[in-house]
């Protein structure tokens, strides 16, 4: 939904057009007082396109996040003195849990149950690279009215890491065949059975398949283990229709040896840069679906579905 240039600056948006402003003029502008919660992205690059928008509201120190109410979102294209409504949509509050093992100071390692909660618009459209801005408006009956801070954010003109309707590349990650124990390439406890086939060979197979980068030792987002277990609960249900291929992003030797976190030649090869991603790739071997970090198995499962369709539909 493309709206009229607006000339009253929405007020939580208010603060970042001032911002981009502030070279062409000095006057001060008073502070707005503490919202009740602030947004934060939850993906690492958005483009010109469709894109999947996943965001975070929490309280300023942290200590709380909002969960459940219903929230709307406007997005504006930021220009230097003012913000152009361009989309609208409803965001779907999404759940997500798993368990992530944690390596402690005396070397033994804990399993620890992670419960993460996010909020994803399924599809909004950005129809020019620049500066944008996100105002929340949540709704939640019987109460008052939670205040969100806006969020500007950046939308970049091109991809860097495949993009919908791209070719995914025809990666050779080690497999269960390549290794003396799937250790070696799995860091999930128990390990999961996603490390049958590399990515060349599921495209040999010219099936559907999921790509997922994670890892669940190392994960600097700390989602890794929620996902990767998504992942292989969605595998159980799909696996007949579907190829599942886990990747660790991170040259786990030298993080196990060396504990520094280095980029394996199959991430720089996709141009990841965060972790973790899905990838959901169609028969033809390209992007149906891509997530960035915390993703529910409800928005994996109808990614899946609608691929699965297009399949039997073009059979």
């Amino acid at each position: 939904m493309k709206g009229q240039a607006r000339f009253a600056i929405p007020l939580s948006l208010a603060p970042l057009v001032v911002l981009m402003a502030a070279c062409a003029s000095p006057a001060r502008t008073p502070i707005p007082p503490s919202p009740d919660y602030v947004a934060v992205q939850a993906s690492s690059e958005l483009v010109v396109g469709d894109n999947r928008f996943p965001f975070v509201l929490a309280t300023a120190d942290g200590t709380k996040a909002l969960e459940g109410p219903e929230v709307r979102v406007q997005f504006y294209l930021l220009r230097k003195d003012s913000a152009e409504l361009r989309a609208e949509a409803t965001a779907v509050f999404h759940k997500v849990e798993g368990i992530t093992p944690h390596r402690h100071e005396d070397g033994q390692i804990h399993q620890h149950i992670e419960k993460k909660g996010v909020y994803a618009v399924d599809k909004v459209q950005f129809d020019e690279a620049g500066v944008w801005g996100a105002e929340f408006i949540v709704v939640a009956p019987g109460g008052r009215q939670p205040k969100v801070h806006g969020l500007a954010f950046q939308v970049l003109a091109a991809a860097k890491t495949p993009k919908l309707g791209d070719p995914v590349p025809p990666s050779r990650n080690p497999t269960i065949a390549d290794v003396s124990s799937i250790e070696e390439i799995c860091t999930r406890d128990p390990p999961d059975n996603m490390h049958d086939l590399s990515v060349a060979q599921a495209l040999q197979q010219g099936k559907p398949f999921v790509v997922v980068f994670s890892t669940p030792m190392f994960c600097v987002s700390r989602i890794c283990g929620p996902v990767t277990d998504v992942v292989a609960e969605l595998q159980g249900r799909y696996g007949d229709r579907m190829n599942f291929v886990h990747i660790e992003p991170w040259d786990l030797q030298v993080a196990r040896g060396e504990g520094r976190l280095i980029l394996t030649d199959i991430s720089k090869e996709w141009n990841l840069p965060s972790e973790p991603w899905v990838f959901v790739v169609n028969g033809d071997g390209r992007v149906a679906a891509r997530f960035e970090g915390a993703v529910s198995g409800e928005e994996l499962e109808k990614a899946f579905q609608q691929v699965l369709n297009s399949q039997r539909g073009g059979s």
